[in-house]
């Protein structure tokens, strides 16, 4: 009788672990894709008044959480230097808070210019509900500080349901 009370112990145990993992790793971001640049500004050959238009319009992340608890996501509007070939969307995740890190590359032979970009990606989410939300611009080693932090707040995530935000309108990607 105690080698089966024992072994349910360890059984119990041992899913215990196995459930912590998966509370641990609940978000994981996929297809990640991002468009050629859209929209290109210079400084100097952009008329001004288009230019300061133009750069003031924040990017914006938009999350859709299905059924399958598969969110599909697209920021819109990511600002970066026209050098950039890839851009990435990594997450962490720390209880209820979810954060992205979004980077690129060293950017080789940085350009006279500015693009606009669309990411879209896909991120497994276990379970809906209210996250605190954190998007950093990280430099290509995925390290971020505060001073790289795009938006700060809270977002419900509900199967069906679109959620929007807009990020600091004077953020974009780093060159290095």
């Amino acid at each position: 009788m105690k080698k089966i009370f024992i072994g349910l112990i360890g059984l119990i145990g041992l899913s215990a672990c196995s459930s912590e993992n998966i509370v641990l790793e609940a978000f994981k971001v996929y297809d990640v894709s991002n468009t050629p640049c859209k929209t290109a500004l210079s400084k100097t050959e952009t008329r001004p008044d288009f230019f300061a238009a133009q750069y003031e319009q924040p990017t914006t992340l938009n999350m859709e959480l299905g059924k399958d608890g598969v969110a599909r996501c697209r920021l819109e509007d990511v600002k970066g230097n026209c050098g950039v070939k890839k851009i990435y969307v990594n997450c962490v995740n720390q209880a209820n808070r979810l954060i992205l890190l979004v980077y690129n590359n060293p950017v080789e032979a940085p350009l006279d210019c500015i693009c606009k970009y669309d990411v879209d990606f896909k991120m497994n989410i276990t379970a809906p509900g209210n996250y605190d939300l954190r998007v950093y611009y990280a430099r290509s080693d995925m390290k971020y500080d505060e001073n790289d932090l795009a938006y700060k707040g809270e977002v419900n995530l509900s199967a069906g349901k679109k959620t929007s935000v807009k990020l600091n309108s004077e953020m974009m990607l780093r060159e290095k």
